[in-house]
Order: structure tokens, then sequence, then C-alpha cells
């Protein structure tokens, strides 16, 4: 392996519509997971108070020009938690003092605060928004008024993102295209996010696939994946992307956005309790830190691109994951328990979640070879419209075990010269239809120099296959010994 002076990942900032959204980091901060908890915390205080469990604007430095950064539920109610004023829009002068100060316009308060944002190098700000009109909000005229004149706030402010979520219209798939087609002609900078509805996703900028517990997040995500793309293309002149939420791999090798949930506080919560939406057992979410890295690198090359049912391809197989309780007494196994319709199976014993084994976009689905003990990986791969290629292969849970397991896994590449690969392999065979590939660059996309592997994996003309070791090892060198990411690398085919 031969250090290069070469970088395979552009210098320019991630075109796709990527964010760290606080929701889960407003659990932490409050240590109790209850959402009056959690809606009263949002503010300038956890934003910019750099104590602990403060000081979220202060996150993923190395990336913050690739993502926004989205203030999830309850930003703009009260700090008295009337939920009358969910989808007001307005800024709280308890929850945002520096912002408002002065009696300033809201939308001058707005743009203190994306000002303030993007001066820490963030590429913008965003905000969750309640699917209805504010109920103690009379303005008086249609709702189409009501959301005319945000949306021009939005726009003066400089305001970056909306993520449309619940509220009394969020299953109406009118309304939410005509907060798209409302935000194009009045706010031509913003990005509506959509969800709960499928009907809405071929006319959105950004459908998001919605909650899932972290535990058993794999499953449930590729299932809903599979739901919401089949049968779905996006409308002309509509972007119609998807956001997998707190997958990063998934959104890097599938061709999707991402909402990033996940954070640097890691271990128990402030008041010692485990933290039940990333615990620290199992996959460990919040030492995987360098995936979103990898993954917001790999958008920067291969940007998340719009649904297209002509070139989806799914599994007819399924694979089902379970986790095992140990004692429905303990604090984290009881709150899952209480949320048992999001799975396939509840009981005091367990929990089970199924999904097709593979998915594929515009691509063959990859031939995987199971290991010794007959388990697969769940497998994601892609080709995108500007002709790179990516796959990914993501982790089983089996009781209260994590794994990926160790499988040949072949991809046709085309005549993709750049692959973006995640995960981890027995060995990995690209079929490439150049005639002759002469060398093989790789590098750590959480890192700044690829290396010539050419003496260390196997050609044969067009056939190329790379051990699983050498992913592992080239794709994980960025990260520090603290971090558990799994692999992620991008590979340059160099022809002969």
């Amino acid at each position: 392996m031969k250090k290069t002076e070469t970088s395979l990942i552009p210098n320019r900032v991630n075109p796709t519509p990527d964010y760290y959204c606080t929701w889960q980091t407003q659990l932490y901060a409050t240590s109790d997971g209850k959402p009056a908890g959690q809606r009263a915390i949002i503010g300038e205080r956890a934003l910019f108070e750099r104590e602990r469990p403060y000081g979220w604007a202060y996150f993923y430095e190395q990336i913050r020009s690739d993502l926004y950064l989205v203030m999830d539920d309850s930003w703009d109610v009260p700090l008295n938690g009337d939920l009358g004023y969910c989808g007001s829009l307005v800024l709280d002068a308890e929850k945002f003092p520096a912002a408002t100060a002065g009696g300033v316009s809201n939308t001058k308060a707005l743009a203190r605060l994306c000002d303030r944002i993007r001066a820490l190098g963030w590429k913008g700000l965003g905000g969750w928004v309640c699917a209805q009109e504010a109920e103690r909000l009379n303005e008086g005229g249609s709702a189409e008024d009501y959301w005319r004149k945000r949306l021009r706030e939005a726009n003066d402010a400089g305001f970056a993102y909306w993520k449309v979520d619940w509220g009394k219209k969020s299953t109406d798939p009118a309304f939410r295209r005509m907060l798209t087609d409302l935000g194009r002609e009045l706010a031509p900078g913003l990005t509506i996010e959509h969800a709960c509805v499928k009907e809405s996703l071929p006319y959105a900028d950004v459908y998001r696939t919605y909650d899932v517990p972290a535990i058993l997040s794999i499953p449930m995500t590729m299932r809903k994946l599979a739901d919401c793309l089949v049968g779905t293309t996006a409308a002309p002149g509509y972007a119609g992307l998807v956001d997998c939420e707190d997958e990063p791999y998934m959104a890097a090798a599938g061709g999707f956005c991402m909402g990033i949930m996940r954070h640097p506080y890691s271990g128990p919560l402030p008041n010692g309790h485990r933290d039940m939406s990333f615990p620290d057992l199992h996959r460990n979410i919040k030492t995987k830190m360098y995936e979103v890295i990898r993954a917001v690198h790999w958008h920067r090359i291969a940007p998340a691109f719009g649904v297209d049912a002509a070139g989806l391809r799914i599994d007819t197989k399924i694979l089902q994951d379970d986790w095992c309780f140990e004692s429905v007494e303990d604090e984290l196994e009881a709150w899952w328990l209480g949320n048992g319709s999001l799975f396939d199976r509840m009981s005091e014993q367990g929990m089970a979640a199924s999904a097709p084994a593979r998915i594929a976009r515009g691509i063959p689905l990859p031939q995987v070879v199971a290991d010794e003990q007959g388990k697969q990986p769940y497998v994601l791969a892609s080709r995108h419209p500007n002709g790179t290629a990516a796959v990914a292969t993501l982790g089983r849970t089996y009781g209260r075990v994590y794994e990926i397991p160790l499988c040949e896994v072949t991809l046709a590449v085309g005549d993709a010269t750049q692959i973006g690969v995640f995960g981890e392999y027995r060995s990995l065979v690209i079929e490439s239809t150049h005639a002759t590939v002469a060398g093989v660059l790789m590098q750590d996309l959480a890192g700044d120099t690829a290396y010539d592997v050419t003496e260390e994996v196997v050609i044969s003309g067009s056939r190329l296959i790379i051990p699983g070791g050498l992913i592992h090892r080239v794709g994980t060198m960025a990260q520090p010994a603290e971090d558990t990411s799994e692999p992620g690398i991008v590979i340059q085919l160099i022809l002969a």
C-alpha cells in the first residue's frame, strides 16, 4: 500500500440537504425522555452555552459546512409549553433572548439566529414545523395566506430547512404539496421536508422515513425505504429525495439524505441513567461519529438523488432481526416495551423487526454469499446518475448481539470508476464493463489521502477481488481509537 499525494474527496460543500437535528440531544439534556422536558429545553442556552449537556451548535466541527442544524420539536413553542403555538414559527423571547432583543420583528429575530449559526460554520439553520396553523394565532385569512407569510419570513431571514412533521394536517398530501409549491415560489432557498404520507413523496423536496429506535433501526429503516420507494417516482420538476434519518451508511450507499440525531455526548444521561435513545450497548451509536463524516464526504462525490421506480430492485428474501430482553424492569427495555406497535413482534421476552435482505437503485442487486453459519448482512447499493456506484453491508441483531456477517459480496458497477464502499466484508468483488483495470486507489472517506492498493487486490481483466481486511484497514484509519465506526472508503479504478 503506497501513500499518494492525492485526495479523492472534492473540496466543496456537500449539495445534499443533510442535517443534524436536536431531538435526541434534547432528550439527553433533560435526562427523562419525556416530550414536555424536551420541548422546553430547546433554545439559545442549549445551542450556545458550551458546558455539557448544552453547546449543540458546536457539534460536528469537521463537517458543519456540509450540514444544516435543525432545531427540533417546539423551538417555536413558548417556554410554558403551550402547544397551541405549534406551527407558529415564532421565536419565543424566553427561549431566544438574544435573537429577540429590542422587540424586533420575528423576521429579524430569525435572521439574527440564522447568522449566528452560519457564523459557526454550519451550512444553515432549520427547524421542525408542525403540520398545522397555530391554534393560538388568529391572523385571519386562509391557510394559504398563513403559510405564505411564514415562507416570506423564512426567505427574508435566510432560514434554510423546514422539517414538516406531525400535526392536524400531517397526513394530508394536498397540504404538503401546497407547502412545497409555495416554498418554490416564495422561498427558493428553503428545503421543505415531508413525512407521514407516502403520496407526498413525488412532490417533495425531501421525504423522511420517520422515527425508529436505535436497537432495530437497520431492519426497520430498510423496510420503510422499501415501502416508500415501491411504485414511486419523483414528479417532473420535484426533487423527490428520501431522508433515512440516522443511518448515514444507508444514506451514502443508497443515494438518500440523512437527518442525523446521534451526538458526541456518549455514555449515560446526565442523571446517570442509561440513554434509552442511544444506549451504550449493541451498536453504541454515539461512538460512531466518523460514520457521519464519511457519509457526508461521499455525498460531495455522489449527492442524494430522487426516487425512480424504474430503477428500483428489492429482494424477495426477508431477513428478521430480534432483540431479547433481560428484564422488563430495566429502564431501557421497559421504555421499548411501551412502544411495541413499532415492531413486528413485541412481548416481555423481546421484540423483532424484518426487512428485505437487499435493496438496489439503478444497479443490479449485489450478490451475497452467506457466511459459514448461513448468516448474511442487509445490503444496499446504488448507481448514481453521475456514474458513480456505492454499496453498504449493514449489521444484524441476534438476541443481544450486533454484528455484520462477513460475506463475499459481488457488485456489478458497469462503467463506474469511483465506488463508495461501506461496512464489513469477507471480500468485495467488483465487476466492471471496462476491458481492463490497471490499478486501484483507495481512501478512507474521513481521511485526506488516497493509497495505491493495486498490489493488495486481485485484478483479472475487468474483475477485482478486494479483501475485506483491506477495506477495514483503510476504511477506519482516520478515526480515533475511541470511535468504533464501521469502514467507509472511496475506490478509484485506474483504467489501462
